[in-house]
């Protein structure tokens, strides 16, 4: 159920894309992503601070491309959004000296500190290299272009990028329990 709901606003933006036009789409994006967050909270599901971003962003640009019925900056959206994933794990590394992933994941999966470090800059090249190619694919290509992209060029690649993120904790994973034996 989670898993549908993580993406039914992208869905619906794909679907009424193809049924109407992008502005209709920017708004049935808009009301799903503030209906996703609502039945988060309802179902008590955790809000985090991607879903808060990825919604304020969508707000905010979906508001400005139906109010000036420019579609640039529901195309740009997309490249604010991963530019801002990208800052919150930089600002996180630097500022708080720990990876904002081991904050959010290092009660399920134990790594050692250089892993945590060199998995948080690689989804921040991951998260800056989809926001450059989207800028260049919604200049230069059209708009069936740019949606296509946004909906199953970021998604596969983001599923991609998680795999391959996964494989690597895994391979690093240590066993916290074998940790404590060997302290003692």
């Amino acid at each position: 159920m989670l898993l549908v709901l993580e993406y039914l606003p992208i869905i619906l933006f794909f679907l009424f894309y193809l049924l109407g036009d992008i502005f209709i789409a920017t708004g049935v994006l808009m009301v799903g992503t503030v209906m996703q967050i609502v039945v988060m909270k309802f179902m008590r599901e955790p809000v985090t601070m991607r879903h808060w971003i990825v919604m304020w962003a969508v707000l905010i640009f979906g508001s400005i491309t139906l109010f000036l019925r420019d579609e640039w900056f529901v195309k740009i959206k997309v490249t604010v959004i991963y530019v801002a994933i990208a800052l919150f794990l930089l600002i996180g590394m630097w500022w708080k000296k720990r990876s904002p992933l081991q904050s959010m994941l290092d009660s399920e999966i134990n790594l050692p500190l250089f892993a945590w470090r060199r998995l948080t800059y690689a989804w921040v090249i991951f998260s800056l290299s989809l926001a450059i190619i989207n800028v260049y694919i919604a200049e230069m290509m059209s708009l069936d272009a740019w949606v296509n992209f946004k909906v199953f060029g970021t998604l596969g690649a983001t599923l991609i990028f998680s795999v391959f993120s996964g494989a690597y904790m895994f391979k690093h994973h240590t066993d916290r329990e074998k940790d404590a034996e060997e302290i003692e």
